[in-house]
């Protein structure tokens, strides 16, 4: 057995070892987001006949390794390993290498060894490590532990993906939005209850929130708080009640935070991630390396601002990347050249997922926050009300139309619509991290409106509704391409919905396109607690505010003829079962996070959507 090792520019290294085997299979087309970069050879042997060390007490375990391990992106012969070593609890100092050992086995007790060898855990990478057992065997489990010091962290568990041929019936759960401040995860207390058999976790973005006491939407409790190192104030007045991370120290001490939770380092122990990110790994509705927290109001100098801050997404970046278990790429070049996060994988013959990034190339929002523009519905000053949120939908349509705004941006828009085109799965999942059915709220339906808003509005337009001629461009070239059963897989809003998609949401086909399940978050504010933080009191809008509060499923219900279902006040995630034949959802609702003791599961709802049908049923 070999073991390779290369350089993802001149920081984290990954080590790729082959098992069983004497040479390392060199995968897909390093050029490509399939393959997570060049294998190169030359790096010495290890020994698979090492003495292992008995694995350690859990508090000992803790100390070294405070954020657990973790395994992702699983493909047949291969899955990335994580773990992070903790200088302090190493009796190291911060600025030490320390060597880690791993192994990974067929066996929980470690007896059938299939690799094993030592990695580095350097201080420019804050002493994470990650490596890549090739030559494994498809759709089978295996475990894997790391040590250091004659201290092992527990012993995990990790999934292959099947082969390519393989008729496997696939379980996965997708989740998103775990904010940590003021809030318990009840939804992982649950999840971990269920023992479901999963293939894998999807997850959808928004793994880590960059505010830390934001009362538009955290709360504090003295066990549920998070401390940066450095830190922006993003609050207008300057008043330091909107911290946010600012520097790569900030966003690794929140991950390091979050990672540390044990109910979301058991999940990690159990089951293998695919992830991607949102905006709050950077900042709140975000676009490329700008940031949206002073709605276009320098708070030192009252004048315009763009809030373009390279540094601070290029630390959020590097964070995501040394943090995540993602089988991805990063170098050290300039932005937005540094990371590539999309990405396909397959799951046997049903099953291709693909995993795009809404955040790194998308334009900005079409509407300036500055500015009133009453045409649209923007009444104020330098607010996202009229800007992002409850936009006109009469008067935006055409502008957005003249100016086309990217999402994706043309070169992972054109990967995407190849990719999917030449996908022989029965199943084409997308996992995409803002809602991608048309959102549209009747106002004229509220009772007693003044004249002066008798419109149509959009709700979020930070999601696809604020790009929506590049939607249409993708449903179109995918329908006419004759590309069936795709299936979209969303967060980010904080509701379950399950919509029917449509390449003109306005005048649809009768067959749709595709359908969207879209999962309420594990403990971030559910939307109408959103809404009702987001619009101010005295606005002249916050009639729409009060009336979405209290009758958001219906009002959404009755403007959207293409929505199946809707649960706006609800935290939990959803479910899902896959054969050659269905997709079978169920949306696990938990109670409110705010409470400490959680009161299990409150509901599910199960939907189906069958085979050719690309429509959605009650199960």
């Amino acid at each position: 057995m070999k073991r390779r090792e290369f350089l993802l520019g001149s920081l984290a290294s990954v080590v790729y070892v082959a098992c069983g085997s004497d040479e390392t299979p060199l995968g897909s087309d390093p050029a490509s987001p399939d393959a997570p970069g060049i294998k190169e050879p030359g790096a010495p042997t290890v020994d698979a006949a090492r003495l292992l060390t008995p694995t350690s007490a859990p508090e000992a375990s803790d100390a070294f390794f405070p954020q657990g391990l973790a395994s992702g992106d699983p493909r047949p012969d291969r899955v990335l390993l994580w773990t992070r070593i903790d200088p302090k609890g190493a009796d190291k100092a911060s600025t030490d290498s320390i060597d880690v050992g791993f192994v990974i086995a067929e066996d929980e007790a470690l007896t059938q060894i299939i690799g094993q060898g030592t990695l580095q855990a350097k201080a420019d990478d804050d002493h994470t490590v990650r490596v890549v057992p090739t030559g494994l065997k498809a759709g089978r489990f295996y475990y894997y532990r790391f040590e250091s010091g004659g201290t092992t962290t527990r012993v995990a568990r990790t999934k292959t993906a099947p082969d390519a041929t393989a008729d496997a019936r696939i379980k996965f759960a997708f989740c998103s939005c775990q904010d940590y401040v003021g809030r318990y995860w009840h939804s992982w207390k649950a999840l971990l209850d269920e023992k479901a058999d999963l293939d894998f976790v999807l997850w959808l973005g928004d793994y880590i929130y960059e505010s830390v006491n934001d009362p538009r939407f955290q709360s504090s409790t003295p066990d549920r708080t998070i401390e940066i190192p450095d830190g922006m104030d993003t609050s207008p007045a300057q008043d330091g009640t909107r911290m946010a991370a600012a520097t790569l120290e900030d966003y690794r001490a929140l991950y390091k935070a979050y990672r540390s939770e044990p109910l979301l380092r058991e999940v990690h122990r159990l089951y293998p991630f695919i992830l991607t990110w949102d905006d709050h790994e950077f900042a709140d509705d975000c676009w490329q390396d700008h940031s949206t927290s002073f709605n276009e109001l320098d708070p030192f100098t009252k004048g315009f601002t763009d809030e373009k801050n390279t540094p601070r997404r290029q630390a959020a970046n590097r964070a995501f990347f040394e943090y995540q278990p993602a089988d991805i790429t990063y170098e050290e070049k300039s932005f937005p050249n540094d990371i590539t996060i999309y990405r396909k994988l397959g799951y046997g013959k049903n099953v291709d997922i693909f995993m795009t990034d809404q955040r790194l190339y998308r334009a900005n929002h079409l509407i300036p926050e500055g500015p009133v523009d009453l045409a649209v519905g923007k009444p104020s000053k330098n607010s996202s009300i009229g800007s992002r949120y409850f936009v006109r939908k009469s008067v935006f349509d055409p502008r957005e139309a003249k100016a086309k705004p990217t999402l994706l941006g043309a070169p992972q828009k054109a990967w995407f619509l190849d990719a999917v085109k030449k996908s022989s799965a029965t199943w084409k999942v997308w996992g995409n991290e803002v809602q991608m059915w048309q959102m549209a709220l009747r106002l004229s339906d509220l009772p007693s409106v003044p004249p002066l808003f008798s419109y149509t509005a959009y709700v979020n337009c930070d999601q696809w509704d604020g790009y929506r001629s590049e939607r249409a461009e993708i449903l179109d070239t995918l329908a006419k391409a004759g590309v069936e059963n795709l299936v979209v897989c969303t967060g980010d809003i904080h509701a379950f919905f399950a919509s029917e998609l449509h390449v003109d949401f306005d005048n649809p086909n009768p067959r749709p396109v595709g359908v969207e399940f879209v999962t309420a978050g594990i403990s971030s504010a559910s939307l109408p607690a959103l809404v009702d933080k987001q619009v101010p009191s005295g606005s002249a809008l916050r009639f729409i505010a009060d009336y979405f509060i209290a009758g958001a499923d219906a009002a959404l219900g009755a403007s959207n003829p293409h929505l199946r279902y809707a649960d706006t006040d609800a935290y939990g995630f959803a479910l899902v079962d896959v054969d050659a034949s269905r997709v079978e959802v169920t949306f696990v609702k938990l109670g409110d996070p705010r409470e400490k003791t959680s009161a299990g599961v409150v509901s599910r709802k199960k939907l189906v959507t069958k085979r050719g049908k690309n429509t959605i049923e009650a199960g």
